[in-house]
C-alpha cells in the first residue's frame, strides 16, 4: 500500500495567488509551508480526495536551445496520461525520502531522475515555479514544483517500457502542443519566454 506526500488543499491555497496556473512569486514561502505541513496518505485514496493536494517534483531538461520531449507509453501507472507528450519528469514523494539530507521534495526529484533517466552531466537544477492547475482532470488533485535542469551531456530514458524521448526545438514542441499534457503546456510557455531563444 503506497503512501504519498500530500498537504491540506484549503490551507495550501491560502499561499497561492488566485487564477494563476504558473506561480513564480513566493516560491520559497510555498515550499516552506509544504515542508512544515505535509503528511502521507494512501495513494489510492489521495488520487480522488479533493481535500488534499499531492505534491509532485516536475523536472524539465534543457540543453542549449532544446528541451527533452517525452512520450508516455501505455505501461505507465497513471492511465490518464497514456500516449500524452510531456516535458516533465516527476512522480509522487514517498515517506522513505524523509530521511534524506536534501529537502523531501528534492530527494523525491533526484530519485525520480535516477529511476527514469540517464543524464551524463547535470550542470544545474533550479526551482523555477509552482504549477497549480485546477481546470479539471488529473491536475485537480496534484500540484507541481517545477525545476529546470541544465545539461550539456547525453540524456536517455531508462524506463524504456514506460517512456520514450528525444530533444525537441521550440517549433517542434509548438507543432505538437495539443498532444502535450497540461502541465507541460504551462511550463513550456514559461521556459520558452524566459530561457529559450526563437
Amino acid at each position: 500500500m503506497e503512501k504519498i506526500l500530500v498537504v491540506k488543499r484549503t490551507e495550501l491555497e491560502n499561499f497561492l495567488p488566485k487564477g494563476k496556473t504558473f506561480i513564480e512569486d513566493n516560491i520559497q514561502g510555498i515550499l516552506t509551508y509544504i515542508l512544515q505541513n505535509h503528511f502521507f496518505a494512501v495513494r489510492d485514496e489521495a488520487e480522488y480526495d479533493d481535500t488534499v493536494k499531492q505534491i509532485i517534483p516536475y523536472v524539465v531538461i534543457r540543453k542549449e536551445n532544446e528541451l527533452f520531449l517525452l512520450k508516455r507509453l501505455n505501461k505507465q501507472t497513471e492511465t490518464r496520461l497514456h500516449d500524452r507528450l510531456s516535458l516533465g519528469i516527476g512522480g509522487h514523494i514517498n515517506p522513505t525520502e524523509d530521511i534524506c539530507e536534501q529537502s523531501i521534495i528534492e530527494a523525491g526529484l533526484y530519485r525520480e531522475l535516477e529511476e527514469e533517466m540517464s543524464i551524463d552531466n547535470i550542470e544545474s537544477i533550479e526551482c523555477i515555479g509552482i504549477i497549480n492547475d485546477n481546470a479539471g482532470g488529473v491536475s485537480d488533485y496534484h500540484m507541481a514544483v517545477a525545476y529546470l535542469l541544465e545539461t550539456n551531456g547525453d540524456v536517455a530514458v531508462r524506463e524504456i517500457n514506460k517512456m520514450e524521448g528525444d530533444w525537441a526545438t521550440i517549433s517542434t514542441i509548438e507543432d505538437k502542443r495539443e498532444q502535450l499534457e497540461t502541465w507541460s503546456q504551462i511550463v513550456f510557455d514559461y521556459v520558452k519566454e524566459n530561457y529559450l531563444k526563437e
